[in-house]
């Protein structure tokens, strides 16, 4: 019988037999003695610090995620924190505690995150679903410069 046409627990008490047929076999033809090979020259590391100068990266400052935005009027009076740079994940965060601490999942889909007077004036929105936090907040940040 091909093995394609196996139950899924046919198919491992097969392999089980295997394995251990496969252990008898290793076991009863003594220990093997690893082969001796000569070791090969470790090719030299790149300096880091000068291929990013030559690509045009600055090192040690951040970017992406991490780089510090410029936040909207709106978006900065809503964190209430009086800070005007944050990071992308930062806000995130924050967006996440204030749904979290003021109890505005859907229960019957946490997914859901119905909009309360302040969010409402944040994202013009009456709800959105979790995922669409980073959607929304885009229209708010602005590049540092």
């Amino acid at each position: 019988m091909p093995l394609s046409m196996l139950t899924a627990l046919e198919h491992d008490i097969v392999h089980q037999s295997c394995r251990k047929i496969v252990a008898l076999l290793a076991w009863s033809s003594g220990p093997v003695s690893p082969k001796k090979s000569t070791p090969k020259a470790k090719p030299q590391k790149r300096d880091r610090s000068e291929a990013n100068k030559q690509k045009g990266g600055s090192s040690g400052s951040t970017s992406g995620l991490l780089a510090p935005l410029v936040l909207s009027d709106d978006l900065a009076k809503f964190i209430g924190t009086g800070e005007s740079m944050l990071s992308r994940s930062d806000v995130v965060k924050r967006m996440w505690v204030y749904i979290k601490e003021n109890n505005l999942q859907d229960p019957s889909d946490r997914r859901k995150i119905i909009c309360d007077e302040k969010l409402k004036d944040l994202f013009q929105v009456e709800s959105f679903t979790g995922f669409t936090v980073s959607k929304l907040l885009n229209p708010h940040f602005t590049k540092a410069k």
